[in-house]
């Protein structure tokens, strides 16, 4: 190209100056056309290769999201069951309750009762001990 140009400043270009050329042009747009094939396999490579990673992040996350989503379903079923366990254990207390009100009265009744016999025998090892 720069022996064209300075052909062409010096005389008219040739025949054969414009075929070399011409020739020279094609050969350029040929490396170029190669050069553009093998940056686009290239490119291809590197974002197949992104892609790939992507759809592994993806899966991960997507199984994260599933394990996430089990643990919640696990502890809603959880709270269910402490809600109904609670009720029963509620439940319970009150049936308790009732059945263990005659059974303390009746306790402090009898406590009340051997008191009353401990404060006499009390008295009566009192009077014999001090005249």
């Amino acid at each position: 190209m720069k022996e064209y140009l300075d052909r062409r400043l010096s005389s008219l270009a040739t025949k054969d100056d414009i075929e070399k050329m011409r020739q020279e042009t094609k050969a350029h747009f040929r490396q170029w056309r190669e050069d553009d094939k093998t940056n686009v396999a290239e490119l291809r490579k590197e974002t197949q290769t992104v892609v790939d990673q992507s759809n592994q992040v993806l899966a991960s996350s997507l199984q994260q999201i599933k394990e996430v989503e089990s643990l919640r379903d696990e502890m809603k079923q959880m709270a269910e069951m402490i809600m109904a366990l609670s009720g029963k254990v509620s439940e319970g207390f009150v049936e308790r309750k009732g059945e263990a009100a005659p059974a303390t009265t009746a306790s402090f009744a009898d406590l009340e009762m051997r008191i009353r016999e401990l404060e006499a025998r009390l008295k009566t090892l009192e009077k014999m001990v001090l005249p």
